[in-house]
C-alpha cells in the first residue's frame, strides 16, 4: 500500500501536528490493514506503517468512533492501540482537532521528553540521580591524567591502556574484542546501529529502563517484552518469546531499572540451553555494577560467542564521568569501533584515564562501597515503609522501587499535594501499561518514608 494512498495533501507540519487541517484518513481505508483487531495488534500494524513512510508525518488519522466501526470492534480497543501509539511517541492526539501522525524522526528520549513537566515539589524522587555527598572526589583523578596524559596530541588508540588494564581484570568473561563509548546509552544505541534492522523483534524486560526501549524504538525495531520475577526473565516467557524469532535481547543483569532484578545463577543456567539454539545477539546492561549488592551473573560465562556487556560508572563515580565499556562479540565491536574512528565519538583520553586512577584507587574505593551501602539501606528502608501499608514493591535491589498501586495518577497526584514527586510506570513498559505502577527513586537522604508509604496507600486501598 503507498503512502499516496494514505496523504496526498499534508500541509506545514510542526513538531508532529499540521498547521493546517489536511484531509482526514477514511476510516475505510484504514480498516483494510488488519489482520489483528486486537488492540496490540492495530497498534503494531499502524506502528509498521509509520515507520516505514507509509503513514506520513503529519497525516490526520480516523476518529476512534469512525475506526472502531470500520473493524467492527469496540471504540475501547482502538482507545487503547491509539493510547500506545501515543506512548510510543509515534501519533498526537488533541481533543478539538483529533489525532495525528508524528513520525518516527525525532523519538530520542522521548518516554520522559513527552511527559509534561512535574509541578513544583519540594523532594523530588522522579529520578534517580546520585546523591552528590556520596559521589568520590574527581579533582585529584583528574589531576593525575592530566599529568600523566600527553594531552595535547592525538592519542594512537581510542582506549587508554591504564583503563584497559584495570577493566580486563575484572571483566566476568573472555571478551573476543573491546571498546570504550560514551556511556552506556551510547554503548547500546551503536550496537542497536549495527545490529537492529527496521521491524527487527528485539527482547527486552516487561518493565525496563526507559532509555533502553528508546533506543529499540529509535531504529524502527520492535521491543517483545519478557515478563521477569527477582532472578531475572522466566524461563517460559522467555521461550515464548524466543519464538518470535527475535535479533536481539537486552537485559539488565543488576539493579535492573525499575524492577529492581538480579539475574541469579540458577536463573542464568536454565536460560543458557533455549538461548544456545538462537541465532541472538545478547547485550547485557550492568551500569551500577559497582553500587549492586548482589553478585554479578553474566550469561557471557556460559555463551561468550553470543554476549555484549556494557558497563558504565556515571552512577557510581560521578556524572560527569561519561565512560562506558562495551566488550564481547569481535564482529559487532569491531563495526562499533570503526564508525566511532570516522565520527570522532569516544570518550576523551583525560577522562578515561581519570576513572582509571579511580578504579584503582584505595579511597575512591571505600567511597563506593560506603555508597553501595546506604543506597542499599535507603532503599530496604523504603520497601519497609510501603509493606507496612499493604503495597508490593518489587525486586531485590536498585537505584528505585517499583510500585504496583490502583492508579498510578491517582497516587502522583496525591504525594505532589504533599510535595512530592514520583515518576509513573508508562514511561518503563513497552505498550504503555505501567499506569498502574509509579517508580519512586531512592538514591536522595530524606525522612518520608513513611510519609510516602502512607499516602500512596491511602490513594491505593480507597
Amino acid at each position: 500500500m503507498s503512502r499516496t494512498r494514505f496523504a496526498d495533501t499534508l500541509d506545514g507540519v510542526g513538531d508532529g501536528v499540521p498547521a493546517r487541517r489536511p484531509e482526514r484518513l477514511h476510516a475505510s481505508a484504514l480498516a483494510s490493514v488488519f489482520t489483528d483487531r486486537s488492540a496490540r495488534g492495530i497498534a503494531d500494524r499502524l506502528g509498521d506503517l509509520i515507520h516505514s513512510g507509509e503513514l506520513a508525518q503529519g497525516l490526520h488519522l480516523p476518529t476512534v468512533r469512525a475506526l472502531a466501526a470500520a473493524l467492527h470492534v469496540g471504540p475501547t480497543t482502538i482507545a487503547t492501540a491509539w493510547a500506545q501509539l501515543r506512548q510510543r511517541g509515534l501519533i498526537h492526539c488533541d481533543r478539538r482537532r483529533g489525532s495525528f501522525v508524528r513520525g518516527p524522526g525525532m523519538l530520542a528520549g522521548r518516554r520522559f521528553a513527552s511527559l509534561p513537566p512535574p509541578p513544583p515539589v519540594r523532594l523530588d524522587l522522579s529520578t534517580a540521580y546520585p546523591d552528590p555527598a556520596l559521589v568520590p572526589d574527581l579533582a585529584g583523578p583528574m589531576a593525575l591524567a592530566v599529568a600523566g596524559t600527553p594531552w595535547r596530541e592525538y592519542p594512537d588508540d581510542m582506549v587508554d591502556p591504564h583503563l584497559a588494564a584495570a577493566l580486563h581484570a575484572t571483566w566476568p568473561f573472555e571478551a573476543e574484542d573491546f571498546t570504550v563509548t560514551s556511556g552506556a546509552h551510547d554503548a547500546v544505541h551503536r550496537v542497536a546501529g549495527v545490529v537492529l534492522r527496521r521491524h527487527d523483534r528485539v527482547l527486552v524486560e516487561e518493565v525496563a529502563a526507559a532509555s533502553l526501549l528508546d533506543i529499540v524504538e529509535d531504529h524502527g525495531a520492535q521491543a517483545v517484552p519478557v515478563r521477569c520475577d527477582d532472578e531475572g526473565p522466566l524461563p517460559e516467557a522467555l521461550a515464548a518469546a524466543l519464538a518470535t524469532r527475535p535479533g536481539m535481547l537486552l537485559l539488565q543483569t543488576r539493579m535492573a531499572s525499575p524492577y529492581g532484578h538480579a539475574l541469579s545463577r540458577r536463573r542464568a543456567e536454565s536460560l543458557t540451553p533455549m538461548l544456545a539454539g538462537h541465532d541472538i545477539v545478547i547485550v547485557e546492561h550492568d551500569t551500577a555494577h559497582e553500587l549492586a549488592p548482589t553478585p554479578h551473573v553474566s550469561l557471557g560465562e556460559f555463551l561468550p560467542e553470543q554476549i555484549l556487556l556494557v558497563r558504565s560508572w556515571n552512577k557510581s563515580h560521578g556524572p560527569h564521568l561519561r565512560v562506558g565499556a562495551l566488550a564481547g562479540i569481535r564482529r559487532v565491536v569491531s563495526r562499533v569501533r570503526a564508525r566511532q574512528k570516522a565520527t570522532g565519538g569516544w570518550p576523551s583520553a583525560l577522562t578515561q584515564r581519570a576513572l582509571a586512577q579511580m578504579l584503582t584507587d584505595p579511597q575512591t574505593r571505600e567511597t563506593i562501597r560506603r555508597a553501595r551501602a546506604i543506597y542499599r539501606h535507603r532503599r530496604q528502608q523504603m520497601v519497609h515503609a510501603l509493606r507496612e501499608q499493604g503495597l508490593t514493591p518489587t525486586g531485590v535491589a536498585g537505584l528505585s522501587v517499583w510500585v504496583p498501586v490502583r492508579d498510578a495518577a491517582t497516587a502522583i497526584r496525591s504525594l505532589a499535594a504533599d510535595g512530592i514527586g514520583i515518576a509513573p510506570g508508562a514511561p518503563f513498559t513497552v505498550h504503555g501499561d505501567g499506569r498502574s505502577h509509579v517508580r519512586i527513586a531512592t538514591t536522595l537522604r530524606h525522612d518520608e518514608h513513611a510519609r510516602i508509604a502512607r499516602v500512596l496507600g491511602e490513594a491505593h486501598h480507597r
